[in-house]
């Protein structure tokens, strides 16, 4: 699944928990705080790679505020996820 379409997902799984007792809608919120920072930081990863086509490490990571090491991680672990 790609990681704005997990990002929707989520929505939608967020949309159900207002129907679900309270100590499932607890678990259930649990559960979906993780997978959205997973998804989340994907969504993340990938602008900065789509970023990076048209500008440097350098000029990215000035532009976000960032060491260029960090846009070198977000690379890598985008790279990761893409290989998987």
């Amino acid at each position: 699944m790609t990681s704005l379409s997990e990002v929707a997902g989520l929505l939608t799984a967020l949309q159900t928990l207002e129907s679900l007792p309270p100590l499932e809608r607890v678990r259930a919120a649990r559960a979906l705080s993780d997978r959205a920072k997973t998804a989340l930081a994907a969504v993340g990863d990938a602008a900065v790679v789509e970023a990076l086509s048209g500008s440097s490490y350098t000029a990215v990571a000035s532009e976000l505020g960032v060491s260029v090491a960090t846009v070198n991680k977000a690379v890598t672990r985008h790279n990761a996820r893409t290989k998987e």
